[in-house]
């Protein structure tokens, strides 16, 4: 056998396993599109063969009840985040009253009592 891979004139050809090596290299050294245009039969009965199937998806019915639980948990996230914020502002407010209320006893002035809410109630 020569050195480019081939059989020499009245010797055996070489075994089909032989013109891949690991990795799927060709040990021929021929082009990979040259190999496939001329030797689509070997590749379509030996190589295509030992390729294994890609995994299938999993179930749709399992999905959609991942999906309904990961709706659900967005929902109550969304509903907690709604009422931190609110409970937020409510501290903020108590906080800013209890500031201006420290900054007037400190300094000396009259404490002047501020409506509970931060926004008057329409009437």
């Amino acid at each position: 056998m020569g050195r480019s891979g081939l059989a020499a004139p009245g010797s055996l050809p070489m075994p089909a396993s032989s013109f891949i090596a690991a990795g799927g290299k060709i040990l021929l050294g021929i082009p990979h599109a040259t190999f496939h245009r001329h030797y689509a039969d070997l590749i379509d009965r030996h190589f295509r063969p030992r390729i294994p199937e890609p995994a299938q998806p999993a179930t749709t019915t399992s999905s959609s009840a991942a999906d309904a639980r990961a709706e659900a948990n967005l929902s109550r996230l969304r509903r907690e985040n709604t009422d931190l914020r609110r409970t937020l502002a409510l501290y903020e407010e108590a906080i800013r009253q209890l500031a201006l209320e420290n900054d007037a006893l400190r300094g000396g002035g009259a404490v002047v009592p501020l409506p509970t809410r931060s926004m008057p109630v329409p009437p």
